[in-house]
């Protein structure tokens, strides 16, 4: 008794891209609860100040243009992006250049990031308070998330020999939207919350 499988794995584009989109929300979740740890570890910490060691003598204020610039680019990536989704349907030439467009700002936030970490300002060591470790984490996190985002739409906007389908590359682009936005915006509160508290 022979049975046609070809059946079997045909799904509906809607359930896959409902199924990808899920997987995401789901991570973005994940990392969601790593975000809290974080502000729940900075908060304590800043209550207790054991010892006035949160934030001793000598620790220059984070430069907010620095940050105003990065987050500026991480922006400028989103709306990229999502421009590169609503051109899919029209004009997929256009719509690779934006994305490479996309891919470009999203590069320059990431080495924004790792030259931001490595230029906080004077007395700026790990060591040298439980504010500087706390937030030197902090940011050492969102450098990695920022740097795995780029690594995921450089696989969706190059073109190569495992370049994805164009199908597969809308909903990958859409998703990255969702994480990117994620990404700005936790990036934004983190921020503010180490310049302000």
């Amino acid at each position: 008794m022979s049975t046609d499988t070809s059946l079997v794995y045909q799904t509906d584009e809607n359930t896959q891209r409902r199924t990808f989109l899920v997987g995401v929300r789901l991570f973005l979740a994940a990392n969601t609860m790593l975000m809290l740890a974080m502000l729940f570890a900075y908060l304590y910490l800043r209550a207790n100040n054991n010892g006035g060691m949160w934030r001793p003598d000598g620790i220059g204020d984070l430069s907010g243009l620095g940050m105003a610039i990065i987050l500026v680019l991480q922006a400028a990536c989103l709306v990229a992006v999502i421009a590169a989704i609503g051109l899919f349907h029209e004009d997929r030439s256009t719509h690779r250049v934006v994305g490479v467009i996309a891919l470009l700002l999203a590069l320059a936030a990431g080495v924004g990031r790792v030259w931001y970490q490595y230029h906080l300002g004077s007395g700026w060591v790990i060591n040298h308070g439980t504010y500087t470790a706390v937030t030197e984490m902090w940011f050492g996190i969102l450098i990695i998330e920022a740097l795995v985002g780029v690594l995921w739409l450089f696989t969706v906007v190059l073109p190569g020999r495992r370049a994805a389908h164009p199908l597969v590359a809308a909903r990958q682009l859409r998703g990255f939207a969702e994480y990117w936005g994620y990404l700005l915006v936790v990036s934004t509160l983190v921020f503010l919350l180490a310049r302000l508290v």
